[in-house]
């Protein structure tokens, strides 16, 4: 396990691992398809359903895919944004009081994401096996938030190695699956228990499902970071990430159930809630008389029945109430105390 990575990690003055509320990044991705207006309510949509960070992405169409895919190159050119529109979103971020984050595909765009100097550094499940790109990224100096779909243990550990060598002191992995949408039979969540025992810093999971079970699922197993798309349009043409997303109907709904979900898994010890300490009266039994019994009586196990309300002798203390008698009589059903024993 690569014991110098920390178990709780700080972005933007928000902890983030075990004992902190998950930590909830709406990805808009390329949703906005190139239109400001777009970027702007995309931006209200993460901060009004109550998500912790708005997340982009960049990239130089040219410095992304090669001339040899000029069908590609052509669908993405219309999704590239520049460094100003970056600022934009970021800007709009800090009047919403979020947290900006931005996915960077490529060297050009680092240099517009280090510009913009974000709390943190997301890496795509992409760059599986891009180590110089990996460690520029560590060189930053900043937490980083790496997706691992498409990894096996092989990957994660190189990737875990290249950013520690170039510097990176604050990491969390992300399970994640590269399909659009996972099934629900591969979205393999024990992965992140697998994540785990390879590395001691948080562990969440960046969803690709088309529901919100497996995202409440990955919370109950203790994810620390959550990643959901977002958008305001469906049934887009060349495009997939709508598939996986939520929107305005429904995005506040799905952080409303991650935070009921967390306030449901409590503390790993057994005790008794606060909420059932009435039920202590109705729900337990105690002992009380099979049948009238006069005073003077010695009790034996026939003379005695388990019975609700709870307000008498447990019938965990038969044993000690056996051979005692009675000081007053006792009606059938009456409950046995301490106080008529001798």
């Amino acid at each position: 396990m690569s014991q110098d990575f920390p178990s709780v990690i700080e972005i933007a003055g928000r902890a983030i691992g075990p004992g902190a509320p998950v930590f909830i990044i709406a990805e808009a991705g390329v949703a906005h398809f190139g239109d400001p207006a777009k970027a702007d309510a995309l931006v209200d949509l993460a901060a009004e359903g109550g998500a912790d960070a708005f997340k982009t992405q960049a990239f130089a169409t040219d410095r992304l895919i090669a001339s040899s895919s000029p069908e590609w190159r052509d669908r993405l050119r219309s999704k590239e944004v520049g460094f100003s529109f970056l600022e934009r979103m970021h800007e709009r971020c800090k009047i919403r009081g979020l947290t900006f984050l931005c996915t960077a595909h490529d060297e050009t765009a680092l240099d517009w994401v280090a510009r913009l100097n974000p709390p943190a550094c997301k890496i795509g499940s992409g760059e599986r096996g891009n180590l110089p790109f990996l460690k520029k990224i560590a060189a930053l100096g900043k937490p980083v938030l790496l997706s691992t779909g498409m990894h096996e243990r092989a990957h994660v550990e190189q990737s875990l190695d290249a950013l520690r060598s170039a510097g990176c002191r604050e990491l969390a992995l992300l399970h994640c699956v590269t399909s659009y949408p996972t099934p629900n039979e591969q979205v393999g969540l024990r992965a992140m228990s697998a994540l785990s025992r390879l590395f001691p810093g948080p562990v969440g999971y960046s969803d690709h499902t088309a529901g919100h079970q497996a995202v409440l699922c990955a919370v109950a197993m203790g994810a620390s970071l959550i990643e959901k798309h977002i958008t305001l349009d469906f049934n887009v043409p060349n495009a997939q990430d709508w598939k996986v997303s939520c929107g305005p109907r429904d995005f506040p709904q799905f952080v409303k159930s991650i935070r009921e979900v967390e306030a449901s898994l409590g503390r790993a010890e057994l005790i008794i809630q606060p909420c059932e300490r009435p039920a202590l009266d109705w729900a337990l039994k105690s002992l009380v008389a099979a049948r009238d019994l006069a005073a003077g009586t010695v009790l034996s196990r026939d003379m005695l029945e388990a019975k609700r309300p709870g307000r008498g002798i447990a019938p965990a203390e038969l044993d000690q109430v056996i051979g005692r008698h009675l000081l007053t009589p006792l009606m059938a059903d009456g409950a046995l105390t301490w106080d008529i024993l001798a």
